[in-house]
C-alpha cells in the first residue's frame, strides 16, 4: 500500500509539470543553446533536477516499448486490424512499411537516450549513485529494444554531436548493454552520498528500491542472454544464475502503474497523454484493433484440447448484442458476445475465401435508434458466402427477431434493423457479420471521453467516443477492452511468470524434464496470481459495474480459484514431466507475456512454426509482400527485423546502407538503396542468425 501511494504521489507530480517544461527536457541535451535557460520553471539540461529528469526517460522508453509491443505483437499473430492497410495491419498480414519504425525510434532517442548522459552526469556529481543506476539501466534496455527490432543501430556514437552516427553491430550493442547492467548492479549496491536525492523521489517503476532495480537488472540479463541460444556466446547456466537473483515471485515483479485521468499534458513526441498505460496508447486507444483468431483460440481451444482458458473473458473483449430497446431508449434486454478473433490464415466456414482477403473490417458500427432497413443484393452475397441460406444462417446466429426482420425475395436479402441493433451502414453484406469482431478498445477520460474513472469500456459508435456517442448515451457497452491494454492496466516490465517460462525452457532444453515441469507449472500458476493481483485491484475500485449500472464482473473480476484448479488438472496443461514439449512451455509463455515484444524474440528464435514449437501458427492469408523467400524452410521467409526510421534512411543513409552491406551475400538486394529493398525485413539480427 506505501508503495502505491509513493507511485501516486510520483505520478501526479509529473502530469502536474508543464508541457514546455517536458520539451525542454526531451529536447535539452540535443540543442546546445538551451544551456543558456536557467529559469527554474523551464529548467535546461544544466538545471533540471535528477528526480525530474529520471521519470521523463522511464516514461518515453515506455512509450517506445508499449508501440513496439503493439507492432511486434502483430507480427507473432495477437493483434491485427480492421484495416489491410493501416500500420499494424500491415504487420499482422506481412506487408511490412517503413513506417511502423519511426515512433519507437523517435521515443527512445528524442525522449530518453538524449537525457540519459545528462541524468548521469548530474547524478555522479551530487553522489546519487542510484539515479546512475537507473540511467544505465533504461539506457541497456532503450538500446536492446532497438537491436532487437532493427538489427544494427547508432550506439557508441548515438547521443551526441554528430548527426549521422555510424552504425554499430547488434553484438557489439548487446555486449555494452550487458556490461552496463553490471555497472548498474554496482551502483544500486553503493549508499548513495549524503544530501543526494533519494531515489523514491523520481522512480515510477521501483518506488526507490534499489533491491528492486537489482532484481530488474538480473532479470533483463536472463532475459537477454537467453535470446543467444543461436548463437557461439549461449550460456545455459548464466541464464539460471541471472535468475536466481531476479523476481522470485509476484511480489517482486517490476511494473508501472498508470491511471485514468480526465485532465493530463500530452507527449511531445506523438500527442498522447500521460498517465494512461503506454501500450494502450497503440493496442487499445484507437477503435481499429481487433484480436488474432491464433491468439484467441489458444484461450479458448488451446492446442486443440477444447479447453476453454479461464483467463478467457479477461484476455478477450466481449459487447453487448442481441440489444433490444425500451420505448424510452434505455437498455430492455441484451446479451454478451465474446470477440471470436479474426482469421488471418484460414477462410471462414460459410465463405469461400479468407475474410481478410476479401476487404478490409468495418471500423466502427451504428446503434440503430429507429427502424434501419437494408437490402444485399444475391450476386453480392454470393460473392462472399457460400449460398444465399448461409448469410441468413449469420444474421441469424448475431442478430435475434426483435433486432432484425429478414425478408428474402429472390436471391436478395432485406435486413430491418431495430432499435438496439448494432448495424454497419452499408450494403455490402460482406460487412454484416463483422460486429462479431469485438475492438479491443478502452476508453479513457481524458482523450476517449470515457464514462467514469472505473468504467473503461468502450462505447464507440457511429463514429463518436465515448460519452458522445449513441451507445455512451445508453451504456450499450460495445466492447469490454482487455487485461493488458486498458488505460489503467499495469505495465509489466519485469515478472515472475516470465523467469519461470525462461528456467522451464533452459532446463527442457538441457534435458531436465522434471524441473523444467515444475517450472512450466509454477509459470502458469504465477500468471494466473499475476491477473488476479490486477483484477482485485479492479473490482475493488468498482469496475465490475459500469457507469450506467451494468455487471461485467466477467471481465474485471478475479479468477475464482476452483476454475484454475479445473484448468491445471486440464488437457491444456500437461500433467507430467514424461508429457511436456518446448511447444508447451512456449505456447504457455506466449500467453502469459502479453502484447510484450519479447514474443516476437521468442518466435524468431524458434523460427515461428518452423522448428515445431508455435504449432498451429501459419502465414496470413493476406501476404502479398515481395522480397521474402517463399521456401519457409528458409529464414528468409519470415519477418525477421525492422527497417530503419525514415529519420536515418532521410538523413543518415550513407551509415544505414553500410549497415546493410554486410549481408550483400546472404540475400540480394532488389533495389539500388539497400536501405529501402524489401529484403531487408527478411534478414535475421545477430542472434537470430543461423
Amino acid at each position: 500500500m506505501e508503495l502505491n501511494i509513493l507511485m501516486d504521489t510520483i505520478m501526479k507530480k509529473i502530469f502536474s509539470i508543464a508541457l514546455c517544461l517536458l520539451m525542454l527536457l526531451g529536447l535539452s541535451s540535443c540543442a546546445e543553446w538551451l544551456d543558456v535557460n536557467t529559469d527554474p520553471d523551464s529548467p535546461s539540461n544544466k538545471s533540471a533536477t535528477v528526480d525530474n529528469r529520471l521519470p521523463w526517460i522511464q516514461y518515453y522508453y515506455m512509450y517506445g516499448w508499449g508501440t513496439a509491443n503493439t507492432r511486434t505483437s502483430a507480427i507473432v499473430q495477437m493483434v491485427t486490424t480492421a484495416s489491410r492497410t493501416a500500420a499494424i495491419g500491415l504487420q499482422a498480414n506481412w506487408n511490412p512499411a517503413q513506417g511502423i519504425a519511426t515512433t519507437v525510434y523517435q521515443n527512445f532517442f528524442l525522449g530518453a537516450a538524449c537525457n540519459v548522459p545528462d541524468l548521469f552526469e548530474k547524478a555522479e556529481k551530487e553522489g546519487a549513485y542510484h539515479y546512475m543506476g537507473a540511467a544505465l539501466t533504461v539506457k541497456a534496455m532503450g538500446f536492446i529494444m532497438m537491436v532487437d527490432l532493427y538489427g544494427e543501430m547508432p550506439y557508441s556514437d548515438a547521443v551526441g554531436a554528430n548527426y549521422a552516427p555510424y552504425y554499430d553491430n547488434g553484438d557489439v550493442i548487446y555486449h555494452g548493454c550487458l556490461e552496463d547492467l553490471d555497472k548498474a548492479i554496482e551502483y544500486f549496491k553503493m549508499t548513495q552520498e549524503p544530501g543526494a536525492t533519494p531515489l523514491a523521489d523520481g522512480d515510477t517503476w521501483c518506488g526507490g528500491d534499489p533491491q528492486a532495480w537489482i532484481r530488474l537488472c538480473y532479470g533483463l540479463k536472463a532475459r537477454w542472454l537467453n535470446n543467444l541460444t543461436k548463437t557461439g556466446e549461449f550460456n545455459a547456466d548464466a541464464v539460471l544464475a541471472a535468475l536466481e537473483q531476479g523476481p522470485t515471485s509476484n511480489a517482486q515483479n517490476v511494473t508501472m502503474r498508470h491511471y485514468n485521468v480526465a485532465t493530463a499534458g500530452t507527449c511531445f513526441t506523438v500527442g498522447d497523454a500521460y498517465g494512461p498505460n503506454t501500450t494502450w496508447d497503440s493496442f487499445g486507444w484507437g477503435a481499429a484493433q481487433r484480436l488474432n483468431r491464433y491468439y484467441v483460440n489458444l484461450l479458448t481451444n488451446f492446442k486443440g484440447t477444447g479447453v476453454e482458458d479461464p483467463r478467457a473473458n479477461k484476455l478477450i473483449p466481449s459487447g453487448m448484442y442481441k440489444v433490444v430497446l425500451n420505448a424510452d431508449g434505455s437498455i430492455r434486454s441484451y446479451e454478451w458476445l465474446r470477440d471470436c478473433g479474426v482469421d488471418n490464415q484460414n477462410p471462414d466456414d460459410i465463405m469461400p475465401a479468407n475474410r481478410v482477403v476479401n476487404g478490409n473490417l468495418n471500423n466502427y458500427l451504428n446503434l440503430a435508434s429507429a427502424d434501419v432497413s437494408k437490402t444485399y443484393t444475391g450476386s453480392n452475397i454470393l460473392k462472399y458466402y457460400n449460398s444465399v441460406d448461409d448469410f441468413i444462417k449469420a444474421v441469424n446466429k448475431y442478430y435475434s427477431e426483435e433486432n432484425v426482420t429478414i425478408s428474402r425475395s429472390g436471391d436478395d436479402v432485406t435486413l430491418v434493423y431495430h432499435p438496439g441493433a448494432m448495424y454497419v451502414n452499408d450494403v455490402n453484406p460482406l460487412y454484416v457479420e463483422d460486429i462479431k469482431y469485438i475492438n479491443v478498445k478502452a476508453d479513457a477520460l481524458f482523450e476517449t471521453y470515457g464514462l467514469a474513472e472505473n468504467d473503461e469500456n468502450t462505447y464507440y459508435c457511429n463514429g463518436a467516443h465515448g460519452s458522445r456517442s449513441p451507445a455512451g448515451k445508453i451504456g450499450f457497452v460495445v466492447g469490454t477492452g482487455a487485461f493488458y491494454t486498458r488505460p489503467t492496466s499495469n505495465s509489466y516490465i519485469m515478472t515472475y511468470p516470465e523467469m519461470c517460462f525462461i528456467k522451464a525452457e533452459i532446463l527442457f532444453n538441457k534435458g531436465d524434464k522434471s524441473g523444467a515441469y515444475n517450472a512450466y507449472i509454477n509459470g502458469i500458476k504465477a500468471h494466473f496470481e499475476l491477473m488476479n493481483q490486477k483484477l482485485t485491484e479492479w473490482k475493488g475500485a468498482g469496475y465490475c459495474t459500469t457507469a450506467k449500472g451494468f455487471d461485467v464482473s466477467f471481465a474485471y473480476a478475479p479468477i475464482p480459484q476452483n476454475e484454475i484448479d479445473a484448468y491445471m488438472r486440464s488437457a491444456a496443461v500437461k500433467q507430467s514431466a514424461g508429457e511436456l514439449t518446448l511447444s508447451d512451455i512456449m505456447m504457455q509463455k506466449y500467453i502469459a507475456m502479453g502484447p510484450d515484444m519479447q514474443k516476437y524474440n521468442d518466435v524468431r528464435k524458434y523460427n515461428y512454426w518452423r522448428d515445431g514449437v508455435y504449432t498451429q501458427m501459419k502465414e496470413p492469408a493476406y501476404r502479398t509482400a515481395t522480397g521474402f523467400d517463399a521456401d519457409a524452410s528458409k529464414q528468409t521467409h519470415y519477418m525477421r527485423r525492422w527497417q530503419q526510421s525514415s529519420h536515418e534512411t532521410n538523413y543518415n543513409s550513407t551509415n544505414v546502407n553500410a549497415s546493410y552491406e554486410q549481408y550483400s551475400n546472404y540475400v540480394k538486394f532488389s533495389t539500388d538503396v539497400i536501405a529501402l529493398a524489401p529484403q531487408v525485413w527478411s534478414i535475421p539480427v545477430w542472434w537470430d542468425m543461423e
